[in-house]
């Protein structure tokens, strides 16, 4: 992606990731970076959990957000959805513990 399209709330591959288009793989980028991002979250909660933490609030995009609460009722959280940056379609996402 184009630094262009970064300055518009999109994503910029950091690392080369071949199974996305831009790099010549079959799966739309969007894709690559939304499952990439869920899974970063999987496993971040399921280490928060073991701990007997509570993850920092984020922002993440809008779109992962009914997936998010997913993988956070999976763990044992629940998410509060906060302030929404506009301009980027970024929501700041808080988790507390499922009572």
């Amino acid at each position: 992606m184009t630094d262009e399209n970064a300055e518009e709330g999109q994503y910029e591959m950091v690392m080369p990731i071949i199974l996305a288009k831009s790099n010549g793989g079959p799966y739309d980028d969007a894709a690559v970076v939304a499952g990439m991002t869920c899974g970063a979250l999987d496993q971040e909660l399921k280490m928060t959990a073991v701990l007997n933490t509570v993850p920092n609030m984020r922002y993440l995009d809008r779109a992962l957000l009914k997936q998010v609460d997913l993988i956070a009722m999976n763990h044992g959280y629940i998410t509060r959805h906060g302030d929404v940056d506009e301009e980027s379609g970024w929501q700041v996402v808080e988790f507390e513990w499922a009572d």
